[in-house]
C-alpha cells in the first residue's frame, strides 16, 4: 500500500477533526474514503 501525505491548511478544521476521531488518523481517513465510495456507488446505482 502506498502512503500519501495529507496536507490540511485549515488548522481549526484539523483540530476539530482530531478531537472527534475515535481511532488513529489513518484508520479514520480510510473510513471516510470508504463512506465516500459507498455514497458514490449508491448515487450512481452501481
Amino acid at each position: 500500500m502506498k502512503k500519501y501525505l495529507l496536507l490540511i491548511e485549515d488548522e481549526k478544521l484539523w483540530a476539530r477533526f482530531k478531537e472527534i476521531i475515535k481511532n488513529d488518523i489513518n484508520t479514520e481517513v480510510i473510513e471516510l474514503i470508504k463512506k465516500k465510495i459507498n455514497l458514490e456507488v449508491k448515487k450512481n446505482g452501481r
